[in-house]
């Protein structure tokens, strides 16, 4: 708006300029208005196709001008300067590579010989060195645009980069906790639907009985994907709008509806809902004051923990028994290294199903690959300097061990 005033200044002002150089500079200044006032996301191909007509205005004035020269047109022709200076900026900093090099070298030519006008016309005309000097100057202005639109480009980038990362990194936190809370209620009506075909045969009431538990499997499913969904509803709006209530950061801990974090503390309501849910019964062993002073990322990871290898139990051993989870304190050092060593936090789940009683071999595999679940789980217990095993257990099963130390560390906290 700042140009619009001067050009209307002088415009008023200056009634006897030439009629070239009065249609450049106007055409440059409507040209810079355009480009600083249009968001460049709406009107990027109008932007960029006016420098064309920018420069060959421009260029063409400067080819044919021969005078007159005085204080008024060279007024005119730095307002036609700083307006070219302006163009530079968004016109190099938004398109795309090969577009923002044609522009800034196109740009910077017709800046750079804008000297020429009064160089080569002014009586007497100046000295071979005064009009390239003149000319390296308006030539390192326009290269200063140049350099500051590349710099403002490079922040741009980098900006995108960051929060296609975050987007990212909000995305696999939302798909692990589908793994973790959808994917064992989900698979708890499985497993319930097939105890209820099989039992509908030979024991039609203990088949109706096991309804009610399906029906609140799917319930809890259904509540952890409308958790999701808010949340995926979240990263893919406006940053700058505010998270609904009940949504988390990407990455955060899983919580409840409450806004509580899921920790050690909830694996009593975690076993009560699988045994609610399912027909594997499940013990828990956890002496009181076990939990005590426990970090809270330790307690979140502990508590995925125990919910994946639950959620395996019902997936590949569908023939066990029975499930035990400990969760004890426990020294890492032993009897003949001379101390009692870093107190860890073991959290230890096992069943004494084999998933495949004709093939145990092929039964171990499915156990193994089955999960991505541990390979990511393995990796964040790492983050807390913790140990994840999963492997087969004797005579017969699957156990699931990590242990935590609870000494200050990285993810004490």
């Amino acid at each position: 708006m700042l140009a619009v005033v001067v050009l209307v200044t002088a415009v008023a002002q200056g009634g006897d300029i030439h009629p070239l150089i009065l249609t450049s500079t106007v055409v440059a200044v409507l040209a810079a208005v355009v480009h600083t006032v249009w968001l460049p996301a709406t009107g990027m191909k109008r932007m960029v196709s006016t420098v064309p007509v920018v420069c060959l205005v421009s260029l063409g004035v400067t080819a044919v001008y021969r005078g007159p020269v005085d204080n008024a047109t060279a007024l005119w022709i730095l307002l036609e300067t700083f307006a070219l200076l302006v163009i530079i900026v968004p016109s190099v900093r938004h398109p795309g590579p090969l577009v923002a090099t044609v522009v800034s070298l196109a740009m910077t030519a017709t800046v750079t010989v804008l000297p020429l006008r009064i160089a080569l016309t002014i009586e007497p005309p100046a000295g071979t060195r005064e009009t390239l000097g003149l000319c390296v100057i308006w030539g390192v202005a326009a290269a200063i645009a140049v350099g500051a639109s590349c710099y403002l480009r490079s922040l741009d980038s980098h900006r995108r980069i960051a929060v296609a990362a975050e987007r990212r990194a909000g995305r696999l936190a939302i798909a692990r906790d589908l793994h973790d809370f959808a994917a064992h209620d989900v698979t708890g009506v499985m497993v319930l639907s097939q105890a209820a075909q099989t039992l509908a045969r030979s024991s039609p009431e203990r088949a109706l009985a096991l309804l009610p538990q399906i029906e609140t499997a799917g319930v809890n499913a259904l509540e952890a994907m409308d958790r999701t969904i808010r949340i995926l509803r979240d990263l893919d709006g406006d940053e700058k709008l505010p998270r609904p209530a009940g949504a988390r950061e990407p990455g955060a801990a899983p919580r409840e509806e409450t806004g509580r974090a899921l920790t050690l503390e909830e694996v009593p309501t975690l076993i009560e809902r699988f045994n609610r849910t399912g027909t594997i019964p499940t013990r828990l062993h956890m002496a009181p004051g076990t939990l005590d002073t426990v970090p809270n990322r330790v307690g979140s990871v502990g508590y995925r923990v125990v919910l994946e290898a639950l959620t395996n139990v019902r997936r590949h051993a569908p023939s066990a028994s029975g499930v035990t989870v400990t969760i004890a304190r426990r020294s890492s050092g032993t009897a003949g290294d001379g101390g009692s060593g870093t107190e860890v936090l073991r959290v230890h789940v096992v069943d004494d199903g084999d998933g495949a009683e004709d093939d145990p071999a092929a039964a171990q595999a499915e156990r193994e690959g089955g999960g991505t679940g541990i390979e990511a789980l393995e990796q964040r217990v790492r983050e807390l300097d913790g140990r994840l095993t999963a492997e087969p257990a004797h005579p017969v099963g699957w156990q699931v061990t990590a242990d935590f130390p609870l000494a200050a560390g990285p993810g004490g906290g």
